[in-house]
């Protein structure tokens, strides 16, 4: 009997990695949701770049996501929190697109509502009124791009209860 690890082991290890990329590289609309954002969360940390890299454009947005109880507002990245709770909150806001402007109101998946809960779970025990917001600062004008709006926009989840 070999020591070792057994042989369908490096294959099925070779089949995930390659089926997590060929997930991440397709069209959205081919892959279920669920394996889509295991496929974001395995190769984008390890092997995403962006445009950015070989054509420089700045967004014209910086994002902020927050998380509000009654009449207060914290950032969910705030100072101080530990490394992976802000790397979570850039993927959030990345995620949600938040480099170009937000329309009015922002309808995010079950997904979505399902993390950003995760993220304030311990942040927040009071879940009384909790509701979430996008704070978007964006560049007004190409030559100022240190003057920017600040846009307040709602975070809205899709019912999932709705046909």
């Amino acid at each position: 009997m070999a020591n070792g690890p057994p042989k369908w082991l490096i294959p099925a290890i070779l089949f995930a990695h390659f089926g997590l990329l060929a997930c991440y590289t397709f069209p959205s609309r081919w892959i279920p949701d669920r394996l889509r954002y295991w496929s974001i969360t395995y190769a984008r940390p390890l092997f995403h770049q962006g445009w950015d890299l070989f054509a420089p454009d700045p967004p014209r947005c910086s994002c902020e996501v927050q998380a509000g109880i009654g009449e207060s507002w914290r950032a969910l990245d705030a100072s101080g929190d530990n490394y992976l709770r802000t790397r979570m909150v850039r993927n959030v806001a990345a995620y949600l697109n938040g480099g170009s402007p937000f329309p009015d109101t922002l309808t995010v998946p079950p997904v979505m509502e399902e993390a950003l809960l995760g993220l304030v779970r311990d942040m927040m025990h009071d879940e009384g009124d909790l509701r979430f917001r996008a704070v978007q600062h964006c560049v007004v004008d190409d030559h100022r791009p240190t003057d920017r709006d600040t846009r307040y926009v709602p975070i809205v989840f899709v019912d999932r209860h709705q046909p």
